[in-house]
């Protein structure tokens, strides 16, 4: 009973590892599926600052004062949004999930994640991610584990113990 229990055990684990392996190799997918909807959303940023600024939208917006203040706030999202992606473009490949959690836009990462498809990326960062993923995934098991086997040892000292004792 005890070798049916030990494999069910190391079964869970492996489980468990895997399941942050899958996890943790998504990471540069995901990065490279934001960098995309990033791009799309400075694209965005650029052509609307270009007609506030001298195109059809500026003779829309009558008023000069609210004209320049649009022409502003869209200059500022557009200089964060591309601080972002110069952020996360210039990491290395590993550290670019880090990257994106750091300098990403929120609310283009929840629509990016809303979108995202999951895959099987083959690629050195990603299988790396994979790796990393793994150790944690196994880790966390182990850890999980530790208090019961700890308990478990000290109840088989005891009687162990009694054994000898009586």
């Amino acid at each position: 009973m005890r070798w049916a229990w030990a494999k069910i055990l190391t079964l869970i684990g492996a489980a468990i590892a895997a399941l942050g392996a899958a996890s943790a190799a998504q990471g540069p997918g995901f990065v490279q599926a934001y960098l995309q909807r990033l791009g799309g959303h400075i694209d965005e940023a650029r052509r609307t600052l270009g007609e506030l600024s001298g195109g059809g939208a500026a003779q829309i917006v009558g008023d000069g004062a609210a004209r320049d203040q649009l022409v502003g706030a869209f200059a500022e999202r557009l200089a964060d949004l591309e601080a972002s992606r110069i952020a996360i473009e210039n990491a290395s490949p590993l550290w670019r999930p880090i990257a994106l959690a750091l300098h990403g836009d929120r609310d283009i990462a929840s629509a990016a994640a809303e979108a995202f498809t999951l895959a099987v990326p083959l690629d050195a960062a990603s299988l790396t991610y994979a790796f990393v993923g793994l150790l944690i995934g196994w880790s966390v098991w182990e850890l999980c584990q530790w208090p019961v086997k700890a308990k478990l040892r000290r109840l088989k000292g005891r009687r162990m113990a009694r054994k000898v004792m009586g």
